[in-house]
């Protein structure tokens, strides 16, 4: 088999059509499949897959449902456990292709959030973790009147929809907010595949799996890299620290940045954070 980028579909649980991408190359040594962001899709994420195929990876992405080109209301989630059951109905389809071979799963972000709850609710189903500022907790606290109504919205109209980015220009003219709420990059606003809208069904289910994570932190019990900034605007990088400190596992590794950033997968750690990530996969393989 030569080596191939292609993008197909699959049906969720309930019929919904979830988008994905692969890069694939000969006698893959590995698979991994990378769960991306909120407001992203695999799109962000080709360059990753190009260098995996350099290294005889082979790499599935998947476009959240509610996100990128999958089905589903923008920015929503019913529960977040839809997320988890379309993860694993991904890799029951990929396992006859590649049941010979390691999986390892890469989530950055909500996608950290997503594998992390995957592995605690399905053990002995991967090799590996990756986790790039996985969303278990906020770096801004959500006040407690804010909290209540969006759980009453999300009882009463769990499909309303909000735009934070809207919100984001009122809460920056208040000055010790103005760093959390950066200007938006261009590059995803002229991406037709980025999402800017959220339910209030969606942040309380994540906010909800947040804590699940955390209190069930020992019952995660795989091989984990972990990438995160102690100065992320959007992750609390205590809550990643108290993560790592319960997890059972002893074969963990984290990479700690101190620059303000979210995402490491852009410059100027992108070259180095994928070195770190094949030098990491390489003694497991």
């Amino acid at each position: 088999m030569n080596s191939i980028v292609f993008s197909s579909h699959f049906k969720a649980s309930d019929g919904v059509r979830l988008f994905y991408r692969g890069w694939i190359p000969e006698n893959p040594r590995a698979l991994l499949i990378l769960v991306h962001g909120a407001g992203e899709h695999s799109g962000r994420y080709a360059n990753i897959g190009e260098a995996c195929m350099e290294h005889q990876i082979a790499l599935i992405a998947p476009d959240l449902r509610g996100f990128g080109q999958s089905e589903g209301a923008r920015g929503h989630v019913n529960h977040f456990k839809d997320y988890i059951d379309d993860l694993k109905n991904l890799i029951e389809l990929l396992h006859c292709q590649y049941q010979f071979i390691p999986l390892f799963l890469f989530g950055h972000s909500l996608g950290g959030l997503i594998v992390i709850r995957y592995g605690q609710i399905h053990s002995h189903k991967a090799n590996g973790f990756v986790l790039s500022s996985p969303a278990l907790g906020f770096r801004i606290r959500v006040p407690l009147l804010l909290e209540k109504l969006m759980e009453l919205i999300s009882r009463l109209s769990p499909n309303f929809s909000v735009q934070p980015s809207k919100w984001a220009g009122m809460l920056k003219k208040i000055r010790q907010l103005e760093s959390y709420f950066p200007e938006p990059v261009l590059e995803m606003e002229d991406d037709p595949f980025y999402t800017f809208e959220y339910t209030p069904r969606w942040f309380t289910e994540l906010l909800h799996n947040g804590i699940h994570a955390l209190s069930d932190a020992s019952r995660f019990s795989f091989p984990l890299l972990c990438f995160y900034d102690q100065e992320d605007p959007i992750v609390h990088p205590g809550s990643v620290q108290r993560f790592l400190d319960t997890v059972s596992v002893q074969d963990k590794k984290y990479i700690l940045f101190a620059e303000g950033q979210h995402r490491p997968w852009n410059a100027p750690h992108c070259d180095q954070a994928l070195n770190d990530v094949f030098t990491w996969l390489n003694t497991r393989l």
